[in-house]
């Protein structure tokens, strides 16, 4: 399949590694010139373990270089949803699967609101962390899951759920996408600031009786919300968030990630967006207002802002 990622951050190095891998014909298109000549002329290195692998790629900031993409994964930060949309317009035109991966839920609307076909949404577990630009360390094989939020799976999802199943990535159709993204953002509510905070792998945090307890406190806040907006939400958000945070205790986050590069973090998109639905039912949410607060500041000094 001729697939298309939009954005070579550490998920969009990894699918493009594991689908060129897998022998498909991959595309990364970027924003960033330098970026992009340095990845189509070096391609993208998969670090599992002790291993290290290239794979080639072509990378490009222009959409006209890689015309005629069956699928199109939007794997950019929440707040570049809307320049990614307006540099990838004219590959939306030619009509292929489009896909978005990002994480919490300002995006939505957006998408919704731009041209082109539905978007179906990912919501993935998969663990990577971009060392270097093109080299991505694969921290685990998570669940991917896939779907629509107002229509039923078509063949083209079924067909790209089926090529990341056996490109080595476990995913699946998810009857309630909608869920599933609530799922996600409840444990990134608990986990993703906290790390940022704190300046630690997933891990750390349970061994800090302080930021377990912040943790539960963001979760059930962000629960509450989901409860008011009739999301069906799985059972146990509390215990979910630790179980994750023991399964991926090696992991560093991706808003961890971005601190620690001085670059901008999805923090409004997942704590500030808790914050922000929680006043429009009258719901108190003063944990995911300060953490919202807290990393918004570190992120700054880092960034020099």
């Amino acid at each position: 399949m001729r697939i298309t990622i939009v954005g070579p951050g550490a998920l969009g190095c990894l699918l493009a590694a594991l689908f060129s891998k897998a022998g498909h014909q991959v595309s990364l298109l970027d924003h960033q010139v330098s970026r992009a000549a340095l990845l189509d002329r070096k391609g993208v290195c998969l670090v599992e373990g002790s291993r290290r692998q290239v794979y080639a790629v072509r990378a490009t900031t222009k959409p006209a270089a890689i015309a005629g993409s069956e699928a199109l994964l939007l794997c950019v930060k929440s707040a570049d949803v809307i320049n990614a949309l307006a540099q990838t317009a004219p590959l939306i035109k030619e009509g292929p699967l489009l896909v978005s991966m990002q994480n919490g839920l300002r995006h939505l609307p957006i998408l919704q609101d731009s041209a082109g076909a539905p978007w179906a949404l990912a919501v993935t577990a998969m663990g990577a962390t971009l060392a270097t630009p093109g080299v991505v360390r694969f921290g685990g094989a998570g669940f991917t899951h896939f779907g629509f939020l107002k229509q039923a799976a078509d063949e083209r999802l079924a067909v790209l759920v089926e090529l990341f199943n056996a490109a080595g990535m476990r995913a699946g159709i998810s009857p309630d996408i909608e869920a599933a993204v609530w799922d996600k953002l409840l444990i990134n509510v608990g986990v993703n600031a906290l790390t940022a905070i704190y300046d630690c792998p997933n891990g750390k945090l349970l061994a800090l009786p302080k930021a377990r307890e912040t943790m539960r406190q963001a979760v059930l806040e962000a629960a509450a919300v989901a409860e008011a907006r009739g999301i069906k939400i799985s059972p146990d958000p509390v215990g979910r968030t630790l179980a994750v945070c023991r399964a991926t205790a090696g992991n560093i986050s991706s808003m961890l990630q971005d601190v620690r590069q001085g670059r901008g973090t999805e923090v409004e998109a997942i704590n500030g967006e808790i914050v922000r639905l929680a006043a429009t039912f009258n719901i108190p949410a003063p944990v995911n207002e300060r953490l919202t607060s807290l990393v918004l500041n570190i992120s700054t000094s880092r960034s020099g802002g």
